[in-house]
């Protein structure tokens, strides 16, 4: 057929973020207590065991990658029994491609799950399925069903997979599959 008149043509992207170009929150130690490098955040088994003696606050360290500097972490502490214990810090040590947050937290006695989240812009590289171009996400313009993407979510657990969420502009959500 014909048109007349202008006209554009779009499409919707997956979103893959270029290998070691993803945000990553890392929960590192807990009151000088390394976490284990596969931990299992399973009650019964604990990941990290605090000594009786430990003072509070405790610093909880955080490592961050490809997440712009003073970006707000924000620490959640849910204890066995009691109400959960959310604290936030930024990530002010080292580079936006590898940082630390320090988080000072009065931890409750007992069991408990502990995990990092922080909210940021979106930027860091992206590519699209199939296809070796890489772009700053928030040079594309890329949308989904027509809004473009603000910010994006990432949470990170001790014994569980990071989970990464892409928000839009009104705030409709977009979980990046779990890899």
């Amino acid at each position: 057929g014909s048109y007349t008149g202008e006209f554009s043509q779009g499409f919707q992207p997956i979103i893959i973020p270029a290998s070691g170009q993803g945000v990553q929150l890392a929960i590192q130690s807990i009151g000088g207590v390394s976490v284990a490098t596969s931990p299992n955040g399973v009650l019964a088994n604990p990941d990290v065991i605090l000594p009786a003696q430990q003072t509070n606050p405790m610093n909880v360290i955080v490592n961050c990658a490809n997440l712009p500097m003073n970006t707000t972490i924000t620490l959640t502490v849910h204890p066995a029994n009691g109400a959960d214990i959310v604290v936030t810090a930024t990530n002010s040590a080292g580079t936006q491609a590898s940082s630390t947050a320090t988080i000072p937290v009065t931890m409750p006695r007992g069991g408990g799950i502990i995990y990092a989240k922080c909210v940021s812009g979106v930027t860091g590289s992206a590519s699209v399925q199939g296809d070796n171009y890489a772009k700053n996400i928030a040079e594309t313009g890329w949308t989904a069903y027509g809004e473009r993407f603000a910010q994006m979510e990432i949470t990170a657990g001790i014994g569980r997979s990071q989970q990464v969420a892409y928000i839009t502009e009104s705030g409709k959500r977009y979980m990046l599959p779990v890899r």
